[in-house]
């Protein structure tokens, strides 16, 4: 069965973390990976420990103004990390395996975040295009920080297009997961290219 893991995480949270602490509802998912997965040669694929202190320092110094965009929910751990990391700041997440969101979508309402974090189903190219238009529009809807943590081949586009809809606000903060394993040389070379 597909979902085994997922499911398994998401009620390992429900028995172990109190509902309303989203804190303690991250720690509950990282136990889980390291007390349950770790030692049966298996892991969870969450930006956790290190890679959070990163990416919450990240979306920490992100211009004011603007919502939190992450393309790749999986169970919703990230788009919490930073919901509290920038308490003043809507998260806008992206998850292509709706059944991946729908537990995401029950973690974060679990953690007592829903009024601060959506959860979008689809592909990026077809979601990002429409984004705008569910928050108002172009000149209302803004985003001062991206953590993208889907497909590494996808990076350059959906950094495209968000520059091409206009709503990446000056000085905005962009994080990208796994840019070196397994890779999105495009990306890097953009980058690179100071483009």
């Amino acid at each position: 069965f597909k979902l085994c893991q997922e499911l398994r995480l998401l009620a390992h949270v429900f028995d172990t973390a109190p509902s309303g602490d989203p804190a303690a509802v991250c720690d509950a998912i990282e136990r889980f990976g390291e007390d349950v997965l770790n030692p049966a040669g298996q892991w969870l694929k969450v930006a956790g420990r290190h890679k959070t202190t990163v990416l919450q320092k990240a979306m920490e110094g992100c211009p004011k103004g603007g919502s939190i965009l992450e393309i790749g929910t999986y169970c919703g751990y990230s788009a919490l990390r930073m919901a509290m990391a920038a308490p003043n700041c809507r998260v806008v997440s992206l998850e292509v395996d709706p059944a991946h969101m729908v537990i995401a979508r029950n973690m974060v309402a679990y953690a007592g975040m829903a009024h601060m974090i959506d959860i979008w189903t689809g592909h990026s190219k077809d979601v990002l295009p429409r984004l705008p238009k569910k928050y108002g529009g172009r000149q209302t809807f803004k985003i001062c920080g991206v953590f993208m943590d889907q497909k590494g081949s996808r990076y350059h586009e959906d950094l495209s297009v968000m520059e091409q809809l206009g709503v990446l606000l000056p000085g905005a903060v962009v994080v990208a997961d796994n840019v070196l394993k397994p890779g999105s040389p495009l990306f890097l070379w953009r980058l690179c290219k100071g483009g």
